[in-house]
């Protein structure tokens, strides 16, 4: 007959072992949870701790440091992401999204804003306008029709500012603009003489004005 060998366990919610609990070296199990410890030597320090062993399915909080080699992937992030480095991160400023035959759409736009810019089109790409459109959160819209419609929905982060320069040496044709505009508010070459009215007279050519009058009073 085969021989069963059980480590040391526990079937309490979250209960954990100290290290009274465990000699150095020795494992534990709580069966309630799915976790597993180990007594680990203090090395350097001479104080023993209790590890836990991640699994694929783990759920709990874990402490500590944490660093890998590779990719991480998920399906969100949540944190304020202050001790996030070496990242780049790309801010959709539009998003999409389409319905079909319902009275009903609730668009999931995660702008993080409380005033989008909510636009509904039909399938003919034409633009209509809902009935109602209600903000539930920062990052969630429900629009809402008297029929049910299909169409889709374009939410733009409201405030979104986009800044940018361009040389003017790129810009084709600008340098005749310029001469155009220049002329056409009356601005003329040097060549042509420019009469000065009101108390100060003269031409652009002179050497000396001819006539400087102060006026009576």
């Amino acid at each position: 007959m085969a021989q069963i060998i059980r480590l040391k366990r526990s079937n309490t919610a979250n209960g954990k072992p100290t290290t009274s609990d465990l000699a150095t070296g020795e494992l534990a199990i709580n069966v309630n949870d799915g976790k597993v410890f180990l007594r680990k030597s203090g090395s350097d320090s001479g104080v023993d701790i209790i590890k836990e062993f991640v699994t694929l399915d783990h759920e709990g909080t874990l402490t500590g440091s944490f660093s890998t080699v590779g990719t991480i992937s998920a399906s969100a992030f949540q944190g304020d992401g202050s001790a996030l480095t070496n990242i780049t991160v790309s801010q959709n400023a539009t998003v999409k999204q389409n319905f079909t035959n319902s009275d009903t759409w609730s668009v999931e736009h995660n702008l993080d804003t409380t005033s989008p810019i909510i636009q509904v089109y039909d399938s003919n790409d034409y633009q209509i306008i809902p009935s109602t459109i209600q903000l539930t959160n920062s990052n969630r819209a429900v629009v809402t029709f008297d029929t049910s419609t299909t169409g889709y929905v374009v939410v733009a982060k409201g405030g979104h500012l986009v800044s940018g320069s361009i040389s003017a040496d790129n810009i084709s044709g600008f340098d005749d603009k310029v001469k155009t505009k220049l002329n056409a508010e009356g601005v003329f070459s040097s060549s042509a003489q420019v009469t000065l009215g009101g108390d100060l007279s003269g031409t652009a050519a002179a050497a000396v004005i001819s006539e400087v009058d102060g006026g009576g009073i």
